[in-house]
This record gives structure tokens, sequence and C-alpha cells, in this order.
């Protein structure tokens, strides 16, 4: 991917779209403090709707988490990885920015308590537009920067002003730069998420289900996503890398 085609992108992302959270969503570390040679930016979305705490999965969730950022820990990887955790419900929350690995913020019952209703575009947006800003700094300094945003949600969108094809639009942008990869995880049979994934613009390799939500599996599915970031970590840009769950 050539510097002018993402400008050109992150031109047409961010403009008129640095609302107050996209800014505190694009907030990281400076250029000059990395020590890794290539960047990549993890951006995970975790739903903090009412349904979580009713279905019982609430601290599966916070450990799930726990687990994934242990893994990013231990990988060799890790000094090339910023993270940026948002949650979500009525309103979207950046619990922090772009901070190295370890310094990711643990979940507890502190900063994770679910509640309220599903605002899953209007976050995915604002997450989206928060990465590319972050990302156009760091490349404006000279470091190459890959993206990978998740979602994990355990309902349909309620509550936003933005729809599904907005964030299919910000998303086809964005994989066409060769420099992002997204993945889309459900939970739960309530909803029909591989085609609300659809609808939002993932491909369906990059979609992942848990039908069966239990503590169990929930913390499973974790796990299965901290691989599957590892792999797409040490992924060539644009080498074929195919779904981000499979080809």
């Amino acid at each position: 991917m050539s510097s002018s085609s993402f400008t050109a992108f992150s031109t047409s992302v961010i403009g008129g779209h640095l609302d107050e959270i996209v800014i505190a969503g694009a907030a990281g570390v400076d250029a000059e403090d990395l020590t890794a040679s290539e960047v990549t930016l993890v951006t995970i979305l975790v739903d903090a709707s009412s349904s979580i705490a009713s279905r019982g999965l609430t601290d599966a969730v916070v450990h799930g988490y726990g687990e994934l950022l242990a893994a990013f820990s231990n990988a060799r990887e890790k000094e090339g990885m910023l993270v940026a955790l948002w949650t979500f419900n009525d309103e979207a929350r950046v619990v922090h920015a772009y901070v190295p690995v370890d310094d990711a913020t643990r979940l507890d019952r502190s900063t994770y308590t679910p509640v309220g209703c599903t605002r899953l575009y209007d976050t995915f947006c604002d997450a989206l537009t928060a990465n590319v800003a972050y990302a156009d700094r760091l490349r404006a300094a000279g470091a190459p920067t890959e993206s990978i945003v998740i979602v994990v949600t355990d309902g349909e969108d309620a509550g936003s002003r933005r729809t599904a094809s907005d964030c299919r639009d910000l998303l086809r942008k964005a994989l066409a730069t060769e420099a992002w990869q997204a993945a889309f995880v459900g939970v739960g049979t309530d909803v029909d998420f591989r085609n609300v994934a659809k609808q939002m613009g993932f491909p369906a390799s990059s979609v992942a289900v848990c039908e069966h939500a239990t503590p169990t599996s929930l913390r499973a599915l974790f796990r299965m996503v901290s691989q599957a970031t590892l792999a797409a970590s040490m992924a060539s840009p644009g080498g074929g890398r195919g779904g981000f769950f499979g080809p």
C-alpha cells in the first residue's frame, strides 16, 4: 500500500469526525518513544450491555479478556503491539487508548459493569475513526503501522445514530488499504450475528460465533481471538492473509 493511498483514505475518514470520544480514542504513545520498527494497533471493542450480566457472563468476559492480554504479553510480537480498549452500552467508553501490552487495563468489576443497550454501530465508527487518526500520526512520523479491530458482542445494535451501511462504508475503505484487519465475534443465539457482521461489512471468514454462551466457552473464545490476533500481527501487509479466522 502506498503512503498516498493511506493518506487519501485517512483524509476521507477523519474529515469532520474528530469529536470528543474520537480524540480520546486517538491518543497513544508518541512515535519517538516506540522501540519496534513496525507497529500493530489492536483495538478491542467489548459489549458491556445488560444482557451480558443477565446471562451471567460478566466474570467470563473479565477473565477471558485477562487471558487475551496475558497471551499478548507472553508473545514475542508484544514489543510491536499497542492495545486500545473500548466498552459500549448506552454510550461508548474509551477505557484506554493505545498503550503497550503490559500497560493495558485488565477488566474487573470496577471497570466493567454491564448495563443498558448496545450502541454497536456508533462505537464501531468512532473507534475506527480514532484508529485511523492515530495510525496517521504514526505513519507521518515514519512508523510503519498495521491495524486490527476486534468487536465482541452478544446483541445487535440498539440506539445508534449511525447505521450498518455507515459501518460498511468505513470498513470497506479500511480493508482496501491492506493495512487493516477486522474481526467480529458474536456470542449467543438471540441474533443472526453472521448477518449483522455482513451488513457491517465484515468478510465471512472474519466472523466467529459462540452459540453456547457459557463462561467456559466465552473464555475459550477469547483464547481463539488472541491466537488469531497474534497470527495476524505477524502477517506481511497485503500478503494474502485471507480472513481473520481463516482463508
